[in-house]
C-alpha cells in the first residue's frame, strides 16, 4: 500500500472513530428536557418553602432577571435588590409551573417556558391576582445541576384563573 494511501486510510479511520465516539456521548434530548423541567419545579418548590432565599439559590452569579422599566443588570445583588420588595410583602405569593423545555444539542444550555400566578392583598383586603407567562434560561453547572442565567416574563392582560366563570 502506498504511504499516502495508508495515511489517508488512517485519517479516515480516525475521523470515523471520532464521529462514533462523539455520538455515544451526545446527551439524551428527552432526559435533558426532563431534567430542566425538574430543575424549574425544584426552583418553584424552593421559592414556596424559603421565599427570597429559595429564589436566589436558583440563580447563577452572572444571571439577569428581566423586570419592567429596569435596565438589565447582571448579578445576584441586582436580582436580590429587584425582587426583595415583592418578597417583603407577606401577602404576596408567587407560583409557577413549567409547561415545556428545550435544550441545546450539547445539553449544557436550555430553557423552560411556563405560566405564573401572583396574588397580593390590596389595601382594602381584596385579593389581587396577576397571571402571565415566563421564560427561564438555564446553564448546566460542572456538578450537573442547573442554574438560571436569565429569567423574565410578561403579565397577561387580564388574569386567567383556571375554573373561573367568564362573561360571554
Amino acid at each position: 500500500m502506498h504511504p499516502a494511501s495508508r495515511i489517508a486510510g488512517l485519517l479516515l479511520l480516525a475521523a470515523m472513530s471520532s464521529a462514533c465516539t462523539s455520538g455515544q456521548h451526545a446527551p439524551d434530548a428527552g432526559a435533558v428536557r426532563a431534567s430542566l423541567i425538574a430543575a424549574d419545579q425544584a426552583f418553584a418548590a424552593a421559592t414556596a418553602a424559603r421565599g427570597l432565599e429559595g429564589w436566589m439559590a436558583a440563580f447563577d452569579r452572572t444571571a439577569i432577571q428581566m423586570e419592567p422599566d429596569v435596565a438589565f443588570t447582571p448579578g445576584l445583588a441586582a436580582i436580590r435588590a429587584g425582587i426583595a420588595p415583592a418578597f417583603a410583602d407577606t401577602s404576596w405569593h408567587l407560583t409557577w409551573e413549567p409547561t415545556m423545555a428545550f435544550a441545546s444539542e450539547a445539553g449544557d444550555l436550555g430553557y423552560t417556558l411556563g405560566t405564573w400566578r401572583a396574588t397580593r392583598l390590596t389595601k382594602t383586603g381584596a385579593e389581587r391576582i396577576t397571571t402571565g407567562k415566563y421564560v427561564t434560561i438555564w446553564r448546566k453547572q460542572p456538578d450537573g445541576s442547573w442554574k438560571v442565567v436569565f429569567d423574565g416574563g410578561n403579565p397577561d392582560t387580564a388574569p386567567v384563573i383556571p375554573g373561573a366563570i367568564t362573561a360571554p
